[in-house]
């Protein structure tokens, strides 16, 4: 499957940025961060593996330039350590160049999916 690329801003309050990737791996949705302090100094990137069970809700927002994806799982302990995540919720932002890529994920993702 192909991977979604997406951003996370307000990571470390406002002080990092996120880029990423997100594809679903048989049971899992995997993602791919890198972070960036202050736009600069890129580190290695992390990768985050969440059991498609374990996800509780995906909400997406089709956005005039940007989509919003937020993801939050039962237990919250799955997103622990994941940048960017606020109150159980991680929110990642996909440009809408990438929307087809976006639109396979969802379909993947479709049982968890609340509009």
């Amino acid at each position: 499957m192909e991977s979604v690329p997406f951003k996370v801003s307000e990571v470390d309050g406002g002080f990092s940025e996120a880029h990423g990737s997100a594809y679903v791996d048989g049971e899992d949705l995997v993602l791919d961060i890198e972070k960036a302090f202050l736009g600069h100094f890129m580190r290695k990137s992390k990768l985050f593996r969440i059991e498609l069970t374990d996800l509780d809700t995906v909400r997406y927002k089709k956005g005039i330039r940007n989509d919003k994806l937020d993801i939050r799982t039962r237990p919250m302990e799955h997103l622990k350590g994941v940048p960017g995540v606020v109150e159980g919720t991680l929110s990642i932002v996909v440009s809408k160049k990438n929307r087809e890529q976006l639109d396979v994920l969802l379909d993947r993702l479709d049982l968890w999916r609340v509009d």
